[in-house]
């Protein structure tokens, strides 16, 4: 059976599933249980968590929007430690780790945009951005909860947000003195440490909290090299502190500040082929990296409204050097990138009280600048057979963006049990590019007249500017039949702001487009048995045009343009249900159908990135006398690397398993991640395979204060 008769027949059980809902309603007050006392309900609820989605305290059951998400123990129970883990959980969200640091993400369809080198969606710690393909598996340290919105949210949240955004909250430091030590080896001689310790200065004024992590793995590619037994190994440095003030009753500032420091070798990738854990790599290969960001968040609360202020800015050095031959000698054999990005934002928004009823409304106004600096960005070949010496292709180039925006949402009630959101976003682009294009001999260091290879008089230099503004609408319809269920419907504009091909020597044609989409989206939340299972679904269709896209018509050329239209619509699932005490399930399933409608000869193809279906299961069981256990599963679906679709990786899934013992002060817990050791990949890009870690066994340790 084909996959789209599979789907027809899923989008027609899902409509069902609706209508039962509108049945059933009423049937919840009339036929509920008689409710126990208090605690035993608590004992059994799957509990709502509060978020901050919409930049608001709200339950995640009342929001009109698909969100996904996850409190601290939550995350320490599935042995989450990085964003990658996260997104692994959440349904028709994707993320493909590849070469040189290139952490594609894709969402419903929505891949990364090569040349603006920004993926569809934006991850925020604790109000610091970052949409960059580099920036996208941060470690995760002392966080509070983790919120995955799914569909565009540019209303709220601005620029590049075309398919989503991942929210990062970290614990807020008070008067209780709070801590913990963690610490962790496993197989391929893993081992790392964590912390944190959080408390008072001045009791009821200033508090403060610090937390850290270390990180060290020998890795799992053995290295034909005769000069080095593993090729991917490498270690992760992070350390995070926050300072809490409360002046007044009404006022509140926090400052947040921190560094991951990466010293990596070479990616884990292999030339094409079946799986395998070896291949001939360059001992010198690295991939390092420091990141370091920081964040002041002010409110203020006044009579009858809100205002908040959030600056943010983050500073990443990039020294990347990665072999791609493969063998002692001849082709393409390395690619280097040494750059420096530097970003600073600034936001202001006043809005009604979290805790005000009725009418409830914000508008701001944002602004951020965005820098980087390529002292080099290079792919080198051997050609010394041909001309007697090495030739390398180097792109030392500068780009800078410039962002304003104003935005504005209100949600009123129309009735007592239906609202209305209303949002709309202004917003301008300005980007730059000094294009710069050398050719090199290694031997000598001196620059050629000509290219070699095509004959063009180097170097190609030329500047480049140019302006994109949108207005981006939202429109949400949420419809509470009771306390149990809420059905709702929603339209919202998406927006990624069109750049200049970097490494095209051509100024002319060097611009390409902006993209936009529309996405429709109805969906449902709701809770069953007194709170003891909860059922969210999502039905969405995703108009899109003028999706960026990008080929290589020559060795170390890549050029940027525009399919014209394309499309994706889907469903999904999530569960959770505490069938007993201490026992919980989690489950999420997404279905996904997405194509080019014009894109020339790959008409009908599936945009790349993006898995025609997308699952996690899991089953946890935790007990009075301390004695815990769990087993996680997740899938994924068909997956193409290319436009042209001859590139994919098939369905694969991964199993893994947790138990342990936890006691008041103290946990340990015994590990297994790819429990029955399934070979895949994790990219097929750029010409190389990136392969997946392979069964690891290890034991972690946990004291608290």
């Amino acid at each position: 059976m084909s996959f789209r008769k599979i789907y027809t027949g899923l989008l027609a059980a899902a409509l069902s599933f609706f209508l039962l809902l509108l049945h059933s309603a009423s049937l919840f007050a009339e036929n509920a249980e008689p409710k126990t006392n208090a605690e035993n309900i608590h004992m059994y609820q799957a509990k709502p968590i509060t978020v901050t989605a919409q930049k608001r305290e709200e339950n995640v059951q009342e929001i009109p929007e698909a969100i996904t998400a996850f409190t601290e123990t939550e995350l320490e129970d599935a042995g989450v430690e990085t964003i990658a883990g996260v997104i692994d959980m959440v349904p028709n969200l994707s993320v493909s780790q590849g070469l040189g640091g290139f952490d594609g993400v894709s969402i419903r369809g929505i891949g990364p945009s090569m040349f603006t080198r920004k993926n569809p969606v934006v991850i925020y710690v604790d109000g610091v951005p970052h949409d960059h393909v580099r920036n996208f598996d941060m470690e995760l340290l002392n966080v509070e909860r983790i919120e995955v919105l799914r569909g565009p949210q540019g209303t709220l949240y601005g620029k590049n947000a075309i398919g989503g955004v991942i929210n990062v909250i970290t614990r807020k430091p008070g008067n209780d003195w709070e801590g913990k030590v963690s610490a962790w080896a496993g197989e391929h001689e893993t081992y790392g440490m964590k912390g944190f310790v959080s408390g008072p200065v001045v009791g009821d004024q200033l508090f403060f909290g610090i937390s850290g992590k270390y990180d060290d793995f020998r890795g799992y590619m053995k290295n034909d090299h005769p000069d080095q037994d593993y090729f991917n190994s490498g270690n992760v440095t992070s350390l995070k502190g926050v300072l809490r003030w409360l002046p007044a009753e009404s006022v509140e500032v926090n400052f947040h500040a921190g560094m991951d420091l990466q010293d990596k070798g070479a990616d884990a990738t292999i030339a094409p082929g079946p799986v395998r854990y070896h291949d001939y790599r360059d001992p010198g290969d690295r991939d390092d990296s420091d990141l370091y960001s920081a964040a002041l968040n002010m409110r203020y609360e006044g009579e009858g409204f809100a205002l908040h202020s959030v600056t943010t800015y983050w500073d990443r050095d990039n020294d990347l050097l990665q072999d791609r031959s493969f063998t002692p000698g001849g082709g393409l054999y390395s690619m280097a990138d040494k750059s420096k990005t530097n970003a600073l934002s600034q936001e202001l928004r006043i809005q009604s009280p979290d805790d005000a009823g009725g009418v409830q409304w914000m508008g701001g106004i944002y602004y951020s600048t965005e820098d980087t600096d390529y002292e080099e960005f290079s792919s080198t070949y051997d050609t010394e057979g041909f001309f007697g010496y090495n030739i390398k292709y180097d792109w030392p180039g500068d780009r800078s963006e410039e962002t304003m925006a104003v935005f504005g949402q209100v949600t009123f009630p129309l009735v007592s049990t239906l609202d209305f959101t209303a949002g709309l976003r202004y917003e301008t682009i300005h980007k730059e590019l000094e294009y710069r294009r050398e050719v090199t001999r290694t031997d000598t260091g001196g620059q050629l007249p000509i290219d070699p290879f095509t004959g063009v008089a180097v170097p190609v230099a030329w500047d480049l500017g140019d302006d994109w503004d949108a207005l981006l609408p939202k429109g949400a319809l949420s419809w509470s039949l009771n306390e149990h269920v809420m059905l709702y419907g929603s339209v919202a504009k998406g927006y990624l702001a069109g750049g200049m091909n970097a490494w095209g020597d051509d100024r002319g044609t060097a611009k390409f487009d902006e993209q936009t989409s529309l996405n429709y989206e109805i969906g449902a939340k709701t809770s069953w048995c007194d709170g003891r299972f909860l059922l969210n679904a999502t039905l969405f269709y995703i108009d899109i045009e003028d999706m960026q896209v990008w080929n290589q018509p020559t060795p170390g050329i890549y050029v940027a343009s525009n399919a014209a239209k394309a499309h994706s619509q889907g469903i999904e699932v999530e569960a959770r249900a505490r069938l007993l005490q201490g026992l919980d399930i989690g489950a999420a399933v997404g279905l996904l159908d997405a194509e080019f409608d014009d894109y020339g000869s790959f008409t009908g193809n599936v945009p790349v990135l993006s898995p025609d279906w997308t699952a996690n299961l899991s089953v946890q069981y935790r007990h009075g006398s301390g004695l815990f256990a769990r087993m996680d599963v997740e899938g994924y679906g068909t997956t193409y690397y290319d436009d042209a679709n001859t590139v994919k990786r098939d369905p694969f899934g991964l199993v893994h398993a947790k138990i342990g013992y936890e006691a008041d002060r103290w946990d340990v817990y015994l590990y297994g991640n790819n429990l029955l050791d399934k070979e895949y990949f994790t990219d097929k890009s750029f010409g190389v395979f990136t392969v997946g870690e392979p069964r690891t066994v290890g034991v972690t340790t946990s004291v608290r204060m």
